[in-house]
């Protein structure tokens, strides 16, 4: 499982089109899509957990979709 967010630092996400471009960005390179970057190889990871503590949380709803 990936994590984002946390207790440190300041993190948001501006529109709808930008959740749309990190939900791309995570499925392609953390779950099941394809990259030729994915930073864990091969792994296929079984979700994400979102522990926004900080910042807005708007958009991310629209990154969980």
């Amino acid at each position: 499982m990936l994590s984002l967010g946390g207790g440190i630092g300041n993190y948001s996400i501006g529109s709808r089109e930008d959740a749309k471009v990190v939900a791309n960005y995570l499925w392609n390179n953390f779950l099941g899509g394809k990259s030729s970057s994915r930073p864990l190889g091969d792994a296929v990871l079984d979700g994400i957990d979102f522990n926004i503590e900080l910042g807005s949380p708007q958009y991310y709803d629209d990154l969980a979709r």
